[in-house]
């Protein structure tokens, strides 16, 4: 496999050289931090500017930080990790939270699928789609309303395009292989002008077969405790369940096969521009994890409100067959940007998306489970001129949001009925500056009214923040903010009465549930020590009414109830970076990086939350010289012991990772990356997966890359 990553790599760098002109990288995607605009903050703040927990990750970051999915791939990110249903379906958690309570958003708007009901519905979103990608964590999420109680993540995919195609045409490309589950990654774009128009063309395709893992798929704790659950005394019991029924060394059914294609037109003009694009998404991937076995399942991870979705492989259901499921999404999308429109108003945002999306469950051949979700969603903002008051600036945006979702799971495992959320808000941010200090404010209300064939709920939610932020000395900012989120239940948590085999829960939802509050603090800070930058934040949130399912005790279906309820809970954590120049040695220039998070959260009735990540930190070094790179890091994550009910805790872990990254052809803008991950082939399981016991962390990877700019 080796010989044939490498021989491969270097016949595309040959075939590379041989077509690519030269060009450079746009300063957006390549410049430092310091000089990246958020686009995703109504104010279009610096990153080091923003009041709040924010991450900017570039292009470049993304291809060499590669993990498969969008959430794996900036799961290395402070304060993010991710539920890794295996390659193929895994969502972002920010802060321990999850599901609806974090936003992911194409361009603004959302995605439209239904990767928010289930842990094992895949994100309609790759990360090479995106030209970069925005993290917003706690407060500084207000503008995007009560579901972004966690945070927000905002890929800015340039599929309509915002500016001129450089000469007129230029385009980018990324090619891998992976030696773990033989996996081949493609992906495309290509730009060019016609006249006041710029043409957008992009397309990918990820492929990849069950993945190779060190040891056991099932934890050891897993193991005893089911063998035990099957013997019950009997003496066949070794004989009938042998350490052969256990999968070894492959994560069974976890391939993949994932493709997209899109094309965007805009009109570009000298204060703006107006554009339209669609993308056609298909995905066929399979479902890991094993057969359920019956009531042990009750041990698995399912006391938070990310337990939502379909019903997988329980035999008491007849689900001998390996589960797949086959998705596709159809998408329109227009978005427009005036500037300098007057006196008063320094420019007007307009995003739009709409989509129809369908995928089903296969139970070998048969179709088990429909889910449908057909909707739309807009966003508009206005930003106001800059307005020189009391010896500072102040300026500030207004928007208004909404979105219609009509989502049905058709089938045996339809656990929640058909039903229609429709959503609105209206928000307004504004900031006074006046260099040594200032002060900034937000504020939203929102309604939403979610509607079954015999059910029907309304909301009205009220949202604002309110930070004091400083600078006492040169390159040094500190920010406290408070705020009050309110977040409106879902139609999972209010409507849901049936087996949910994802979670291995009997799930029951309450039609009386209120509106979830949260009361937070956060002070951020970033600074310069010398030459070595530091950022990081301490957080606390106290919730009132939150929303999660937690154990009755009785069992329906052959699965342990689970039924929504209201409880005050408390989170709290912290993460940062640290990174700056190690000096030179030898004609190379040495940085170093270190990072680090921890959450806990707790019921004030007792108990801790499930499937929250442990403590952890990473330390990296890298070595640069001529067109080089070296890179060469180390995860570790803790125990984790601060466990909800009837969950396993999650053993501590260590992996080593090793890049390099070179420009082999000076003259064109070419790149190779090799990378070796899991060097030590360690048996790594997330706590924040819904599968941590049945499903691990690839084992050895090895990588090899080609990107390339024209």
């Amino acid at each position: 496999m080796l010989a044939r990553l490498t021989t491969s790599t270097a016949m595309i760098a040959l075939l590379a050289g041989a077509g690519t002109s030269s060009a450079a990288i746009a300063q957006s995607e390549t410049g430092s931090e310091d000089v990246i605009v958020v686009t995703s903050a109504p104010l279009g703040i610096a990153a080091d500017e923003i009041a709040g927990a924010v991450e900017v990750v570039d292009r470049r970051h993304l291809e060499d930080n590669l993990a498969g999915s969008l959430a794996d791939t900036i799961a290395h990110e402070p304060g993010v990790s991710t539920t890794y249903f295996g390659p193929a379906a895994s969502r972002p958690v920010i802060r321990g939270l999850g599901a609806d309570r974090v936003r992911v958003l194409v361009n603004g708007v959302g995605l439209i699928d239904a990767s928010t009901n289930s842990p094992d519905h895949a994100v309609a979103s790759e990360a090479l789609e995106a030209q970069r990608v925005e993290i917003l964590r706690g407060p500084a999420a207000i503008a995007y309303g009560g579901a972004a109680i966690g945070g927000v993540v905002n890929v800015i995919d340039g599929r309509i395009p915002e500016e001129r195609a450089e000469d007129g045409l230029d385009g980018r490309f990324y090619g891998s292989m992976t030696s773990v589950d033989e996996g081949e990654t493609a992906a495309g774009r290509v730009r060019f002008n016609a006249g006041d128009f710029v043409i957008n063309l992009e397309g990918l395709m990820r492929t990849a077969q069950p993945y190779d893992i060190p040891g056991y798929a099932e934890s050891e704790t897993y193991r005893l405790f089911e063998e035990a659950e099957e013997d019950h005394g009997d003496d066949d019991h070794d004989e009938e369940h042998g350490e052969d029924e256990h999968p070894y060394g492959t994560v069974e059914n976890s391939g993949l096969d994932f493709t997209s294609a899109s094309a965007g037109i805009s009109w570009v003009g000298e204060s703006g521009f107006i554009g339209v694009a669609v993308k056609q998404s298909n995905a066929l991937y399979g479902i890991p994890g094993g057969h359920a076995h019956g009531d042990e399942e009750g041990h698995d991870d399912h006391d938070d409100d990310d337990d939502h979705g379909d019903d997988h492989e329980d035999e008491e259901h007849g689900h001998d067959e390996a589960v797949r499921i086959d998705l596709e999404q159809t998408r329109f999308d227009l978005r427009g940007e005036w500037r300098d429109l007057g006196e008063h108003i320094e420019r007007v945002k307009v995003s739009f998306g709409t989509g129809s999306y369908e995928h089903v469950e296969l139970e070998g051949d048969e179709v088990g489970t429909r889910f449908t979700n057909e909707g739309w969603e807009g966003r508009v903002e206005a930003r106001h001129t800059p307005i020189d008051l009391w010896g500072g600036v102040w300026e500030g945006a207004a928007g208004l949001q909404a979105f219609n979702r009509d989502f049905a799971a058709i089938g045996e495992e339809a656990y929640v009925p058909p039903s229609e959320t429709a959503d609105w808000g209206v928000f307004l941010v504004e900031r006074w500056d006046a260099e040594s200090w200032g002060v900034e404010g937000g504020l939203r209300f929102e309604s939403r009214d979610l509607d079954t064939a015999t059910d029907s709920r309304s909301f009205e939610t009220a949202s604002l923040s309110g930070s004091v932020f400083v600078r006492p000395v040169r390159d040094t900012f500190l920010a406290l903010t408070l705020s009050s989120s309110e977040r409106a239940p879902t139609d999972v948590e209010l409507f849901a009465d049936g087996p949910h085999v994802a979670s291995r829960t009997y799930e029951l939802g309450d039609t009386t549930l209120d509106v979830e509050r949260a009361f937070s603090a956060e002070i951020t800070a970033r600074t310069r020590i010398a030459d070595w930058s530091l950022e990081a934040s301490l957080f606390r949130a106290d919730y009132d009414g939150f929303i999660a399912a937690f154990a009755t005790g009785a069992e329906d279906d052959g699965f342990p109830v689970y039924a929504y309820r209201q409880e005050d809970a408390v989170l709290s954590g912290f993460e940062g970076r640290l990174e700056g120049p190690l000096g030179a040695w030898g004609g190379w220039d040495f940085d170093g990086e270190l990072t680090g998070e921890y959450v806990e959260a707790s019921l004030d009735a007792g108990g801790d939350l499930p499937r929250l990540p442990p403590l952890s930190f990473t330390a990296g070094v890298t070595a640069s010289r001529e067109g080089h790179q070296l890179h060469l890091e180390t995860e570790w994550a803790d125990v984790q012991d601060n466990t909800a009910p009837f969950e396993f805790k999650s053993q501590s872990y260590v992996l080593v990772n090793a890049r390099w990254s070179f420009e082999p052809i000076p003259t064109r803008d070419v790149r190779v990356i090799l990378e070796a991950r899991n060097l030590n082939d360690a048996e790594a399981r997330l706590h924040t997966s819904f599968l941590k016991d049945q499903v691990p962390l690839p084992g050895r990877n090895f990588r090899a890359a080609l990107v390339l700019d024209f």
